[in-house]
Formats: structure tokens, C-alpha cells, sequence
């Protein structure tokens, strides 16, 4: 095993715990830079580090329109920390326009497993890179678009399946900062 800038947990750990060791692995390039795939026509990931109680993903966002949409993360919470590059990260608010807001390099945030949300790359912010922890490792998601019938929909996908904006919501709104 690589040696990791972290205690391998026995156990789920929460949130607190998955922001700072999304921020130790960002921290420590040669654990992914070598083996992620940067392109500008998908988002790109490696899996930096899983076991039963943890996943680490090192994902690139190369091009402005990469975009997962809005997605939960099912059962898991996680954080993300930036590495490289800023990421656009936004959430839904019932009645009233998304919030919205740049996460820089050197930044990060941490969600439990109800949070609902979405990240693209923050526009012309150039080559980026985002560290991703989950625990319980991630292996399913929901991602979240306007149905023809105007309701929201929820779409049940593997975690192996690239997160793209889906339904009538497709289109980049305007920006929310």
C-alpha cells in the first residue's frame, strides 16, 4: 500500500474527518497526478485510495463545460478539496434561484448524506483538479433535473457512471454570485 497522509479508518467517518483528508491527499500530488487523464472532452477520474469505510477520487475538470449537475451522493458524505484550477459549486433552494459560489485552489467544503448539489468548473479558471472523500465509499448517487412534466425527478445512478446535467434543466443558469 501507498504510504497514505492519513490513518486508514476502521469504521464510516463524518464529515470533519473527510475534509481533512481530501485536503492531506491534494496536498500530496504523487498519490494521483501521474495516473489522472486530463481532457477537455469528459471529466476524468482516478481512485486514489478505497476500502470498506473509504473512497478517494483525484477528478479533472479541463474544459468549462464539465458539469455533474445536481446530485446527492446517497448514503455517503464526503468532502472535496480543490488541488488545482477552481471549481463552481452551487445548491438548490426551493422557491428561489440557486446559490452559488467559486471554490479556489487551497479550498474545500464537506457535506453530510442528505446534502443535495453541484459542481463545474469555475469558468476560465483553467486545468483543475478536486480531491473527493466519501464514507462510506461512494457507490451510488441521484442526480436531480426538471422533468418534462415540470416536476424535479430524482435518477438513481452508479457511482461509476459520469454525473451529467440531465432534463430540462441542462443549460447553465446564470450565475449566481
Amino acid at each position: 500500500m501507498r504510504d497514505l497522509p492519513f490513518d486508514v479508518p476502521e469504521k464510516d467517518i463524518g464529515p470533519p474527518e473527510l475534509a481533512r483528508i481530501a485536503e492531506a491527499v491534494a496536498k500530496r500530488p504523487e498519490l494521483w497526478e501521474d495516473t489522472l487523464r486530463e481532457t477537455t472532452s469528459e471529466r476524468t477520474y482516478v481512485d486514489v485510495f478505497t476500502n470498506d469505510h473509504l473512497g478517494i477520487w483525484a477528478i479533472a475538470w479541463m474544459d468549462d463545460e464539465h458539469d455533474t449537475g445536481y446530485h446527492d451522493h446517497d448514503r455517503s458524505s464526503g468532502a472535496v478539496y480543490v488541488a488545482k484550477g477552481s471549481i463552481r459549486h452551487e445548491q438548490l433552494r426551493l422557491g428561489r434561484r440557486p446559490t452559488g459560489t467559486a471554490v479556489p485552489e487551497g479550498n474545500g467544503f464537506s457535506f453530510d448524506n442528505t446534502f443535495i448539489h453541484r459542481m463545474r468548473r469555475e469558468p476560465d479558471a483553467g486545468p483543475t483538479v478536486t480531491i473527493h472523500a466519501y464514507s462510506p465509499p461512494l457507490t451510488r448517487t441521484g442526480q436531480y433535473a426538471e422533468h418534462e412534466d415540470g416536476l424535479l425527478h430524482r435518477i438513481p445512478t452508479d457511482a461509476e457512471e459520469q454525473l451529467v446535467p440531465h432534463g430540462a434543466g441542462r443549460a447553465h443558469p446564470p450565475r449566481t454570485d
